[in-house]
């Protein structure tokens, strides 16, 4: 994709800085967390750096670029911390309930190289993972799960794609990869309510939860799915409900 790694955005220093409407949502999120009292919680918020739109990958002169368009939906949504993670698990032992999330900024995101492939990919996936470039992770836990987005020349809803473990089949899905039903801005919508509780990627692609490698994900968002609602009675948690339900 890339020879070189294009220059950061000059950063402009203000005074304060105010955060976006994006950003106080995914901050008021994890607040959501710690205030009910229901979960062990640990996060991090790293220092705030520049807007997304200030990188035109069109004005860039490495030819990996050529073509690559950032709609103006995902300049408006992305986040400008270096990156904001949290980590968290129910207090209660009647039940088993995890999720963790670390939202990379991203421009940090497309500059770093893509996934390594393994020796059974093909050239399909190897074409796939080429421009794959790492959003979200989980790295306390390391599950292995993680959201990535894919950068293609003219195309300005770029696809997401994730990767779990659980995904790979010697046959049809080597490296583990399904395409995501969410754009990126979606992406950051539904992470609002579901906290990065573990698994909930599932529900955005398209694979079923019956299969026995499955199954931490199926219980954890079956919990998720008995907690949620009346932790954060804000939220609208039927269509997560219909798309298990579907899954299993």
């Amino acid at each position: 994709m890339r020879s070189t790694t294009p220059r950061p955005p000059e950063r402009k220093r203000t005074a304060v800085q105010s955060f976006t409407e994006s950003e106080e949502a995914q901050i008021e999120s994890i607040g959501e967390l710690t205030r009910s009292g229901l979960f062990d919680v640990e996060h991090e918020q790293e220092d705030m750096t520049f807007p997304l739109a200030r990188f035109d990958p069109l004005s860039e002169t490495d030819p990996g670029w050529t073509g690559v368009v950032l709609s103006a939906g995902i300049k408006e949504c992305a986040l400008r911390f270096a990156s904001l993670s949290c980590s968290w698990s129910f207090r209660g032992s009647e039940r088993d309930l995890h999720g963790e999330f670390f939202l990379r900024h991203v421009y940090l995101a497309l500059i770093e190289d893509p996934p390594l492939c393994n020796d059974l990919a093909s050239e399909r996936e190897r074409e796939l993972l080429s421009g794959l470039r790492m959003i979200d992770s989980a790295p306390r836990r390391a599950t292995g799960e993680a959201t990535f987005i894919r950068v293609e020349p003219h195309k300005e809803n770029l696809e997401l794609w994730y990767q779990d473990r659980y995904l790979f089949d010697e046959k049809d899905n080597t490296q583990g990869f399904l395409r995501m039903e969410l754009d990126y801005c979606g992406y950051l919508d539904t992470l609002r309510m579901t906290k990065g509780a573990f698994g909930w990627q599932m529900l955005f692609v398209d694979s079923s939860l019956r299969d026995t490698g499955f199954r931490a994900h199926a219980d954890n968002l079956r919990n998720m799915l008995d907690v949620f609602p009346s932790a954060f009675p804000q939220y609208d948690y039927t269509p997560l409900r219909n798309r298990l339900e579907a899954r299993l």
